[in-house]
């Protein structure tokens, strides 16, 4: 699966050139570019990509700026500032950006740069894609407390958020292959990795809670047996 990158650069002559090269490296895709900077904000927050790359100086908002209101709200984005401007590393850093590359950009550069992004994701994380309302979204096995039946979709809760997703928890159960989850019920599938304590809620369920969140599954009594095996 490709890594989806929002690009934000005024300058179109550049923007068209770094959009050939980037297109050249397989596992990357650009789904959007522009050159304003308010609406580079709106498309992250919208689009939620792994990776954004930008420019600093740009119309209505900085790349900066757009790099300090999104970290906030995507804590696991990365940030790749490509611009003119070296008195801005400082901030970079701030931001926790992974990469901040001088004009005129050096082609074997960003190439090792979007090779370390890719080796980063290969080793740091299995993650899922789901279907959502506006097109997909990439999930973290890690970030994954449970997952809840909502009528013909569900609702993935996070580390961070929950997400619907346009899936019926038999086809979340598919997709979710990595040996830690576990169906404890038919409207609730669980990271065990997660859970801290199972208590007695009726006579045929049990309540699952988890660590450092305050969500909540049920728990068949039937299938108490096989998930303290699997624990």
């Amino acid at each position: 699966m490709n890594l989806k990158i929002v690009l934000g650069e005024d300058d179109e002559i550049f923007r068209k050139s770094l959009i050939k090269e980037i297109t050249d490296i397989d596992g990357f895709e650009i789904v959007y570019f522009t050159e304003d900077g308010e609406d580079f904000l709106r498309a992250i927050r919208k689009i939620r990509p792994e990776i954004m790359i930008t420019d600093i100086d740009m119309p209505k908002l900085s790349g900066i700026e757009v790099a300090k209101k999104i970290r906030s709200e995507l804590p696991d984005i990365e940030i790749v500032f490509i611009t003119s401007y070296s008195e801005y590393i400082k901030e970079a850093i701030e931001v926790y950006a992974f990469d901040y590359i001088e004009k005129p950009i050096d082609k074997n550069r960003l190439l090792k740069t979007l090779k370390r992004l890719k080796s980063r994701y290969r080793e740091e994380e299995n993650f899922y894609s789901f279907k959502v309302k506006d097109g997909y979204i990439n999930i973290r096995v890690e970030d994954i407390y449970m997952v809840e039946a909502n009528k013909k979709k569900s609702i993935i809760y996070t580390s961070k958020d929950k997400y619907i997703v346009n899936h019926s928890l038999k086809e979340v159960e598919e997709i979710l292959t990595h040996k830690n989850f576990f169906k404890t019920s038919r409207a609730y599938i669980v990271n065990i990795t997660k859970i801290v304590s199972i208590h007695s809620m009726s006579r045929t369920s049990l309540e699952i809670a988890f660590r450092n969140q305050n969500y909540k599954a049920q728990l068949s009594k039937s299938l108490l047996s096989e998930l303290r095996k699997m624990i």
